[in-house]
């Protein structure tokens, strides 16, 4: 009766009952160097049709590993979770805010600027659609409120070369070292 039940059950994860053939789903396809909870009841159907009568399968330790799978399966769901409403999150609060978006089309970066009027998903990915109704990727933002006309001249405070600096900077400087 046991046996039939273990039969059953491998009909029902699709594994062959004989001994020689290959699962058909032997690991996932997410990343082969995990395992998800089906590859665990393959590898448990397995063990209970290849038991011997001395070598009998704990039945306690195999409901303590499934306990442990379905434990950490759950805490990835979660942290999944966590990540996708952070990801929506931010592109929520992009809404009614200028932005500047990017996109290469023929080998040249084209710039689009304009104000979020919404935010969704599109392909499993957050997007975001500008007042035209054009939509962008969340990760085609290049830069988010408005930006100087001349780029080309625009330098962060610490690559300032000593031309560039004022003497309010040259001050500063002196005073950092002369609090060191």
């Amino acid at each position: 009766m046991a046996e039939d039940f273990i039969n059953d059950l491998g009909q029902v994860l699709n594994i062959s009952a004989s001994r020689g053939k290959k699962a058909k789903h032997a690991t996932n396809d997410e990343n082969s160097n995990t395992l998800n909870m089906d590859d665990f009841l393959l590898l448990m159907v397995t063990q209970l049709q290849n038991q011997s009568i001395d070598n009998a399968t704990d039945t306690s330790d195999m409901l303590n590993q499934m306990v442990q799978v379905s434990v950490i399966e759950a805490i990835n769901n979660i942290s999944n979770l966590i990540g996708d409403s952070t990801t929506m999150t931010y592109a929520a609060s992009l809404v009614g805010k200028n932005v500047v978006v990017g996109q290469y089309i023929d080998n040249k970066l084209v710039e689009k600027e304009g104000i979020v009027k919404g935010t969704g998903t599109l392909n499993g990915q957050q997007v975001i659609f500008l007042e035209d109704d054009s939509c962008f990727y969340l990760t085609d933002i290049m830069a988010v409120g408005k930006l100087p006309a001349d780029k080309e001249n625009i330098k962060p405070e610490n690559d300032k070369t000593e031309e560039d600096k004022t003497e309010d900077d040259k001050d500063t400087e002196k005073d950092k070292v002369d609090q060191v």
